[in-house]
């Protein structure tokens, strides 16, 4: 009884094994598809990584190509634009992708990408503007505060030769 139910397992196998051959192959798991942007994006935080002797490095390779491709054009575009951040320069930075997004053709996803991105340099601009009004603000206030206290150190001194002054 116990040889049968060994030689049993044993056929039972054997046509599994020979029926799972007969089957077609599972189809291998595709690689993840990385879309235009995100490999765009990477080359933008690996621009925002690097020394700015490295980022001129960069820019300059960019600018010696001669007949650049759009997405050579591209790259020179962001490496500009990441050095014009880096140097606080966010009006430059807007201008020089809102250039780029123009030059852009077809690729919907990567123009929404640069629009979006434009935006927030835009906003970059806006609060730059708003802190140098700030800045100018505080330089006013600080220089009527300091007259103020000219003026009633003034006051002070005068009432005390007054005070002085009176036997």
């Amino acid at each position: 009884m116990k040889t049968t139910l060994i030689f049993l397992t044993g056929c039972v196998w054997l046509i599994s094994c020979v029926h799972k051959a007969n089957e077609s192959p599972r189809p291998l798991p595709q690689p993840i598809f990385r879309s235009d942007v995100s490999i765009w994006v990477d080359y933008v935080n690996n621009l925002e990584a690097l020394n700015p002797k490295d980022l001129k490095n960069e820019f300059d390779r960019l600018k010696r190509i001669k007949d650049r491709s759009w997405d050579d054009e591209l790259r020179l575009s962001l490496a500009n634009n990441v050095q014009s951040l880096k140097s606080h320069d966010y009006q430059k930075a807007s201008e020089i992708i809102g250039a780029a997004t123009n030059k852009v053709q077809g690729n919907s996803d990567l123009k929404a990408w640069l629009r979006l991105y434009g935006q927030q340099i835009q906003e970059m601009v806006q609060l730059d503007k708003e802190l140098a009004e700030e800045k100018r603000q505080r330089t006013e206030l600080e220089k009527k505060l300091k007259a103020l206290s000219d003026i009633e150190r003034d006051i002070s001194e005068r009432s005390k030769n007054a005070d002085v002054a009176r036997p």
